[in-house]
C-alpha cells in the first residue's frame, strides 16, 4: 500500500497545495519561502506518527492523502467543546465513508498529565499553576511541551495518544482516554500500520535520545550502532554455523549414500563464487579472511566421494555468509556513496570500532595511514555521513521518507549527484523519498521529479 497523492488546503489560512508522488519513488518539492514546504514534510510526519497536537498548532483546513487503492483520507480540523480544536478523520473508499475522532488533550487533561510526568522528571520543576522549568537549561515549559517531550518517559512509547490497541487496553483508565471510550477502528489500524514515514530534519549532526541526556553527535551514535548491527549479525551467523557443523556428519553420511554427478567444471565455479563472497565481506568489515586462500588443488581424477565432500562445504559456507546478505550489500553501497565523495580520506567500516576515517595521504610513524576522528570531520561530510545512514540503515521497505533540505553545508559537486544516489537506495530499500529544497544543484537534470509549491497569484 502506498501513498500517491498528498494535498493541503489553506495552509497558513492562505496556500493550496498538491504533491502528487513520482512513480520514480522521488519527488522533490520546491517553492518560495514562506509557502510551507517544510510545514507539510513535519505534518506528514506527525500525522502517521500519532503526534496530532502538532497537526492542531498547524493552521489548516484539511489534509488529503490518497492511496493507491484509491482510498482517500481526509484530516479535518474542527471546533469542540470551550472552542477547542479536534481532528477529524474520513476515509472515503466509493460511496462508502467512515469517519473518527483523532484523540488529542485539551488544556484541563494537558495539565493533569504534565504533573503526573513532572512528579518523575527530577529536573523539572512547577514554577506556575500550567508552567514549569527545565532545571538545566532554565526554560520554562507548557503543559503540551512537557506532555510532548517527557511523556515517554512517563508511558513508554506513548506520550499523548493511542498508538495501538494493546496501548489502549493498557492505558485505557488514564485521564486523556476519557475523550474516546472505545479503540480505533479497525479500518484505520489496517492501513495507518501499513505506512512508515520518518523525517531527516535540517538538524541532524546531534542527536538526544532523552530529554536529560546531553546532545551527542550522531555520527558517534551511528558508528557505535553500526558496531552493534555488525557483531549482531556475527552471531547470527556463529549460531548458524555451530548448528550446520553439528549436523554436517549426517548430511554428508546421506549425501554419499546417493549417486552424484558433480562435475569439476561446477564445483571450481562454487569454489570460486565463494571466494568472491569471502572477498566481498572482508572489504565490507563483516568477516577477516586470509589471503590468498584459494584453493590450488586439482580435481581431476578425484574420486566422486571427494567432490561429494567439497560440495557440501561449499553449500554450508554459502548458507553461513547469507545471515549478512541485507547489511552487507547495504554498506557496500553506503561506502561507495561516500568514498566517492571525501577527499584524502577513505571510510571504513569495523565490527569493534564502527566508523573509521583513514587519511590517504597522511601517515603515522610506524607507516600506517593516520585514523580522523568522525568528530573532526567537516559538518559537510557529517551531515552526508548521518544522511545516507539513515536512508541506508534506519528506513523498513515501502517507507516514506522525508528529506528538508539535503543541500545543507553539501559542496555543489555533491548535490549534483545526491539524486543519483538517492536512486541506488531505492533500488535498494524500495522507499519513496520526498525531498523538500531551495538547491537547483540538487535538482541537477532531474526536474522530471519536482513539483512547485505556489502562492496566491
Amino acid at each position: 500500500m502506498k501513498i500517491v497523492k498528498v494535498e493541503v488546503k489553506k495552509l497558513f489560512g492562505v496556500f493550496d497545495h498538491e504533491i502528487n508522488i513520482k512513480h520514480s519513488g522521488i519527488t522533490i518539492i520546491i517553492g518560495e519561502n514562506g509557502l510551507g514546504k517544510t510545514v507539510l514534510l513535519e505534518m506528514l510526519e506527525a500525522f502517521f506518527n500519532g503526534k496530532y497536537h502538532h497537526l492542531n498548532n498547524v493552521a489548516f483546513e484539511e489534509l488529503l492523502i490518497e492511496f493507491d487503492d484509491k482510498v482517500k483520507w481526509i484530516i479535518k480540523k474542527e471546533m469542540g467543546q470551550h472552542n477547542l480544536p479536534f481532528l477529524e478523520l474520513q476515509q472515503k473508499s466509493g460511496r462508502t465513508v467512515n469517519k473518527y475522532r483523532l484523540t488529542s488533550l485539551d488544556n484541563r487533561e494537558l495539565v493533569s498529565i504534565a504533573n503526573n510526568i513532572a512528579r518523575g522528571v527530577e529536573f523539572l520543576r512547577k514554577v506556575g499553576p500550567t508552567t514549569w522549568m527545565d532545571r538545566r537549561t532554565g526554560d520554562h515549559l507548557k503543559p503540551r511541551d512537557v506532555v510532548s517531550n517527557y511523556g515517554h518517559m512517563w508511558i513508554p512509547h506513548m506520550p499523548e495518544l493511542i498508538y495501538s490497541k494493546m496501548d489502549y487496553e493498557q492505558h485505557a483508565s488514564l485521564p486523556f482516554f476519557e475523550e474516546n471510550k472505545t479503540a480505533p477502528p479497525d479500518w484505520f489500524f489496517e492501513r495507518h500500520n501499513c505506512i512508515n514515514v520518518s523525517l531527516i530534519k535540517t538538524q541532524r549532526l546531534l542527536a538526544i535520545d532523552t530529554p536529560d541526556q546531553k546532545p551527542t553527535f550522531t555520527v558517534e551514535k551511528y558508528s557505535a550502532e553500526i558496531s552493534r548491527l555488525v557483531k549482531t549479525k556475527l552471531a547470527e551467523s556463529t549460531e548458524l554455523s555451530s548448528k550446520l557443523d553439528r549436523t554436517y556428519p549426517n548430511r554428508l553420511v546421506n549425501r554419499l549414500s546417493k549417486l552424484s554427478d558433480v562435475t569439476d567444471e561446477y564445483l571450481y565455479d562454487q569454489l570460486g563464487k565463494l571466494e568472491k563472497k569471502r572477498k566481498l565481506l572482508d572489504e565490507v568489515g563483516l568477516i577477516e579472511i586470509d589471503k590468498d586462500t584459494f584453493p590450488v588443488f586439482t580435481l581431476k581424477g578425484s574420486q566422486m566421494v571427494v567432490k561429494d565432500v567439497l560440495l557440501l562445504y561449499v553449500e554450508d559456507s554459502f548458507e553461513k555468509l547469507q545471515t549478512f546478505d541485507e547489511i552487507s550489500t547495504k554498506i557496500q553501497l553506503y561506502l561507495s556513496i561516500i568514498n566517492k565523495r571525501f577527499k584524502h580520506k577513505r571510510l571504513h567500516i569495523e565490527r569493534e570500532h564502527g566508523f573509521v576515517l583513514k587519511s590517504t595521504v597522511l601517515k603515522n610513524p610506524d607507516g600506517n595511514f593516520q585514523i580522523i576522528p568522525v568528530t573532526k570531520l567537516s559538518s559537510g561530510e557529517q551531515n552526508e555521513l548521518v544522511l545516507f545512514y539513515e536512508l541506508l540503515f534506519k528506513t523498513a521497505k515501502n517507507s516514506i521518507i522525508l528529506i528538508d533540505e539535503p543541500e545543507i553545508s553539501l559542496h555543489i559537486s555533491w548535490q549534483n549527484t545526491f539524486i543519483e544516489d538517492l536512486r541506488e537506495i531505492n533500488k535498494l530499500n524500495e522507499v519513496d523519498i520526498l525531498i523538500a529544497t531551495h538547491s537547483p544543484d540538487i535538482i541537477s537534470n532531474n526536474w522530471d521529479l519536482k513539483v512547485e509549491l505556489k502562492g496566491v497569484e
